[in-house]
């Protein structure tokens, strides 16, 4: 066989598919994509948890620090931590954040009364506890991931 025929062979079965495959890399990306899309959403579904739960946390955080010096300015409280947290979903906050009060020994009072006229030592504890809330929407509905974040902050204020 000349030289030519040969050369004219090799450049037909490159032409027609690389020597043989004939799809086969077609249909093994079709057998590959999907896993590869379902890991890359999963990968930024958890990705997006993360930077929300940790944006929440810190957003709850703020809000202790100005329920420090403003303990009973609930929307002054809600304010901040809304302008703070400056992303779609909204924050939802409970209705008020409640207070608690306890002696030095531990034992909770109620918030009105004294620890003194009680016969317990020290003066009142009082703490404030801040929550919000917040709607998060994966792109894949996987298990055990929730529909809502929850932060919590507790402060003691005395």
């Amino acid at each position: 066989m000349g030289h030519k025929k040969v050369r004219r062979r090799r450049a037909c079965r490159c032409v027609r598919g690389c020597f043989g495959s004939d799809g086969s890399a077609a249909a093994e990306f079709a057998l590959v994509a999907p896993a590869i899309i379902l890991i890359v959403a999963g990968i930024s579904d958890f990705g997006m948890l993360a930077t929300n739960s940790a944006a929440l946390a810190a957003t709850t955080r703020i809000g202790a620090e100005y329920a420090r010096t403003h303990p009973a300015d609930i929307g002054g409280i809600q304010n901040s931590m809304q302008s703070a947290m400056r992303s779609t979903p909204a924050l939802i906050f409970p209705a008020s954040f409640p207070q608690s009060c306890e002696c030095d020994d531990r034992m909770s009072v109620p918030c009105t009364e004294s620890c003194a006229t009680i016969g317990r030592a020290g003066p009142n504890r009082v703490f404030i506890t801040i929550s919000a809330s917040q709607a998060f929407t994966p792109l894949v509905p996987w298990p055990g991931i929730p529909a809502t974040l929850t932060a919590t902050a507790e402060i003691r204020l005395q």
